[in-house]
């Protein structure tokens, strides 16, 4: 009898976390459908806007402004970018489990917000607007608390505006695995990781200091579609394993000029699009390499954490 009993509550479970992950998932496909389009700032916009307009989960409301957000960035178009910040709302983002509020079902919006978004604005030199965005962070530092995400963003806004040590504290702990007390998803943290040690080849390569010791993870994070980005955005001249570096190039063209070797032009490589298209999707559905549409984080945090098992996984 007892048997049965709990043999129905485990079924019960199970087929209330199939509920919860399809809703998840569907959730994320239709944001999915809007990003793929950010190559067409026409049609990209529209498809936020519909999607705002006609979804009445709020929860898709809140990932699609924060996307679109994202978007005006990416798209330069920073005139509706402070008016689109104030209003938007990210409460439906946050979950409470456990008795705990919990946001790993949509901790790629907190990604975008957090650090994509501040991270781009550096690179466009919109330090201002890096601090209206925290500002907006932190009307939500309560529900925050504790978040690794968070802890990433405040300690790349320390270098941004050159405050305090510039994070590297922070970054060096997190590189040897000591962050003790910090949320965070699995799927997401070898892409925190990565974030960690790119800024620490910043900060030492602004000092003339040697980093080639965490080079060789931010090459790895340089091969994904959020590390490209992230690195260009920070002006570091870090490729991906395989690609030539602006020193290499320019090395090689002093070497043809005093040889009188003909040069073979290089082509300029196109901008790729916002995440990975390895990213979330099944073996199965994987897009074919040449379209280069983009998908939200996980496919890349996959790519980021294999590197980052090899170095860290004693530490942790």
């Amino acid at each position: 009898m007892l048997f049965n009993v709990l043999l129905y509550a485990l079924m019960i479970f199970m087929i209330f976390r199939m509920i919860t992950t399809n809703r998840i998932v569907n959730r994320r496909r239709k944001v999915i459908n809007v990003l793929r389009q950010v190559a067409d700032e026409q049609a990209f916009f529209e498809a936020a806007d519909q999607l705002i307009q006609s979804e009445s989960d709020p929860v898709i409301q809140a990932k699609t402004k924060v996307i679109r957000l994202w978007g005006l960035v990416y798209h330069n178009r920073m005139a509706r970018f402070e008016e689109q910040l104030n209003e938007l709302d990210i409460n439906p983002l946050f979950a409470e489990k456990k008795g705990m509020i919990n946001i790993e079902g949509d901790e790629d919006s907190f990604f975008y917000l957090l650090l994509a978004i501040p991270n781009m604005l550096y690179g466009h030199g919109e330090i201002e607007m890096i601090d209206k965005v925290m500002e907006k962070v932190s009307t939500y530092s309560d529900k925050l608390e504790d978040q690794m995400n968070l802890a990433v963003a405040e300690n790349c806004v320390k270098y941004y505006k050159k405050e305090d040590d510039l994070g590297e504290t922070f970054f060096r702990n997190v590189d040897a695995g000591e962050y003790p007390g910090f949320r965070y998803s699995k799927q997401m943290i070898g892409i925190y990781k990565n974030i960690c040690d790119t800024m620490l080849c910043r900060i030492l390569a602004d000092r003339n200091e040697d980093y080639s010791e965490f080079e060789v993870y931010a090459q790895n994070f340089a091969s994904t579609g959020i590390g490209e980005r992230w690195i260009k955005a920070l002006g570091l001249d870090i490729k991906a394993p395989g690609e030539e570096t602006q020193e290499e190039v320019e090395t090689a063209e002093e070497v043809a000029e005093e040889t009188e070797v003909p040069q073979i032009e290089q082509k300029e490589q196109s901008e790729p699009e916002i995440i990975d298209v390895e990213a979330t999707v099944p073996e199965e559905e994987k897009v074919p390499a040449e379209t280069t549409e983009p998908e939200v984080i996980e496919a890349a945090a996959e790519e980021t954490e294999t590197a980052e098992t090899e170095k860290k996984e004693e530490s942790e």
